[in-house]
């Protein structure tokens, strides 16, 4: 092999990684897509798909072939590795490659001095290299990616208790007994804390009123039969005005045409599966069924006379819809006839949540989707509210504590050290109530944290590096209460935990939808819920549907994925504000602070502190390579293995190995 013939080329080599990064984005299945092909002023570059090698935290390592043509003599065969840095933008569908290094080059028909001589230019280049490219298909490229299922088996997945109503109803959440806060410091007029819906108590009449969807309800019990009323007494109107004005997402929402739809109240997780009348099926695909008039995910299969419906990303089933006697289904135990259910079909939806359909797949990939940022480790800060003195409990397993009075989430290790998490950033601090510094590390024993603690979704918020002034940190779709069980995505851990009331109320993540669901045509035109900041003068209630009220229910889409990013990260937050965003919202004077919030991004939420990537213009000269029969030069389907040795398939499928300059058919890649 002649050294010199690179010389001319050796200005073209910076670009290398990012044609081969263009090769791991583009991946395609049709193998005509490669390879492809960059024409230099002396020389045509072919690169042919990557092979990713490991991909852990935000560290990529990957190799791949490519060869070197000058059009007279024979092309030049070599495989590359490399290794970079990773930063991720779901909500832009970007990732950015830094930090790129160029680790080793193999060429089978080379001398080995020459191999270093080359390795030692491409590694000076490379210090320079940058650049962006798009997310979704990045992931889909990476072929070595293990989703894990190490949490899943802990996941609580016993049925809610699930209502059926043939007629419009809303259900009514209360959390627990209910609990009466006074309002103004009088007994006059009470509210009921601990539901997201507006309940106030008047002392004159003893009466419990209830506004929602534009309509009024009274009732001697908040848990017992509500009637609908015209108009509730003038005061109790004007406190509805109040609240409605504190949160513009539940203000003019409503329609009060129809039937006022009757109230079924709970003080346990619970789910309303509602039908327009009486059922009325549709046949979907061979023996399944749908349910025609109702806006729930109900199938039913008329070989087993069960009826399925998908709760949080979970299947229940029973054979008499109008009884509370469901049982979970495990993903694996679902009729396999669900999984043949045709992409075109008005129920193909549910594929998402059948295991080993391209939907799940794709879900599952998106679930472990990290997003990352770059923290100033100056300016990025954060303050934790108590009410009242800080009270930490153990954590079931392991030597840690978590802050039991506060929205936040808090631990505490054995030594005292309290580390925080607030928008997916670690702090930690000496005092449970600071000065809090971005960490660098967080105790191992937080993995250890089960599904039943209310903060179990710190474990999915990573430290990935760290310099004296910044730290690398991401954090995956559990986080924001996503979670794959058995090759599909599920809503929340299935864990019903015990909320915090001292002088403010403080609710919990919640895996259930408590009545609260997506709009739909079969549903009440109606919002039954209270403004987000609680009433004025009254506290503090923070309702665990966020925003708007209405729960993503079985949509947890995300935007511009083609698939979603669990259920969670574009529905109501799954895991709410108060479980990652550690901070409170003051309702003071009648006034609330009104925070835009980005559900998909949550550093977005920061108005400092995070570094934004730096990225680079997409460049990408290359263009598909249409293979000519018989062309030494871009031979078809090339790849290298582990060992740098090269391999090819020619159009026919016939496998060959590049040895001494020619290629040699062999019957099996070696080693496989």
């Amino acid at each position: 092999m002649n050294f010199e013939l690179f010389k001319p080329m050796i200005k073209y080599i910076a670009l290398l990684p990012i044609l081969l990064f263009s090769s791991i984005i583009h991946a395609q299945d049709n193998n005509s897509y490669w390879p492809k092909q960059i024409e230099l002023e002396d020389y045509t570059l072919t690169f042919y798909q990557p092979e990713p090698e490991r991909f852990e935290g935000n560290r990529l390592d990957a190799r791949a072939a490519f060869s070197v043509f000058d059009g007279e003599h024979l092309p030049i065969f070599g495989a590359l590795w490399f290794k970079a840095r990773v930063q991720t933008d779901v909500k832009s569908n970007e990732v950015y490659f830094t930090d790129i290094q160029m680790v080793n080059a193999n060429f089978p028909d080379a001398k080995a001095e020459n191999i270093e001589k080359l390795k030692s230019l491409i590694s000076e280049a490379s210090m320079t290299w940058r650049f962006n490219s798009d997310l979704k298909k990045f992931y889909e490229g990476l072929k070595t990616i293990n989703i894990n299922n190490e949490y899943s088996e802990d996941l609580k997945n016993n049925p809610p208790k699930i209502f059926y109503s043939k007629e419009p109803a809303v259900l009514v959440f209360i959390d627990g007994a209910p609990i009466l806060a006074n309002i103004n410091g009088s007994e006059l007029y009470q509210y009921v804390v601990n539901t997201p819906h507006f309940i106030i108590k008047s002392s004159s009449d003893n009466q419990y009123y209830l506004n929602g969807g534009g309509r009024w309800y009274i009732s001697t019990d908040p848990t017992g039969t509500w009637k609908s009323i015209e108009t509730p007494p003038s005061y109790i109107s004007q406190l509805a005005v109040s609240a409605s004005e504190l949160d513009p997402e539940t203000k003019n929402k409503s329609e009060t045409s129809g039937k006022a739809p009757r109230l079924i109240v709970t003080q346990e997780p619970a789910e309303l599966i509602q039908t327009s009348g009486a059922l009325e099926i549709k046949s979907i695909y061979e023996n399944i069924f749908s349910i025609s008039n109702s806006d729930d995910e109900i199938l039913f299969d008329s070989y087993t006379d069960y009826y399925y419906i998908l709760i949080s990303g979970r299947w229940y089933k029973n054979k008499y819809i109008e009884r509370d006697l469901w049982s979970f289904v495990a993903p694996e135990e679902l009729p396999k006839v669900f999984r043949e259910i045709p992409p075109a079909s008005p129920a193909a939806h549910i594929r998402l949540s059948v295991p080993g359909t391209p939907e799940a797949i794709s879900a599952a990939l998106d679930n472990a989707i990290p997003q990352t940022a770059v923290v100033d480790r100056q300016k990025a800060t954060m303050k934790i509210e108590y009410d009242g003195d800080p009270q930490f409990e153990p954590i079931e397993g392991t030597t840690l504590k978590y802050g039991v009075n506060t929205s936040g989430s808090v631990i505490q290790d054995k030594n005292s050290v309290y580390y925080a998490v607030d928008q997916a950033i670690w702090f930690m601090s000496e005092s449970s109530t600071g000065p809090w510094n971005v960490a660098d590390h967080y105790p191992e024993e937080v993995q250890k944290i089960p599904p039943g603690c209310p903060v179990f979704n710190i474990k999915f918020v990573y430290i990935y590096d760290y310099t004296p002034d910044i730290v690398y940190v991401g954090y995956t779709a559990g986080y924001m209460g996503s979670f794959l069980y058995h090759g599909v995505v599920y809503h929340g851990t299935g864990y019903r935990y015990k909320p915090w009331y001292g002088n403010r109320y403080i609710p919990r993540p919640s895996t259930y939808g408590h009545g609260a669901k997506k709009k739909s045509k079969n549903s009440p035109n109606i919002s039954f819920y209270a403004s987000s900041g609680g009433f004025p003068s009254m506290g503090y209630y923070g309702r665990p549907y966020g925003m708007g009220g209405y729960y993503g229910g079985y949509g947890g889409y995300y935007g511009g994925y083609g698939g979603y990013y669990g259920y969670g990260m574009s529905n109501q937050m799954a895991y709410n504000q108060y479980y990652y965003q550690g901070q409170t919202v003051a309702v003071e004077h009648e006034e609330v602070e009104q925070k835009p919030i980005d559900p998909v991004n949550i550093y977005n939420n920061r108005t400092e502190g995070i570094i934004k990537s730096e990225t680079a213009k997409r460049n990408d000269p290359m263009k598909p390579v249409h293979i000519i029969e018989n062309d030494t030069a871009t031979p078809y389907n090339m790849y290298s293995d582990k060992k740098g040795n090269l391999y090819r398939r020619d159009n026919e499928g016939k496998l060959y190995e590049l040895k001494n300059s020619v290629w040699h058919e062999i019957e099996e890649e070696p080693g496989k």
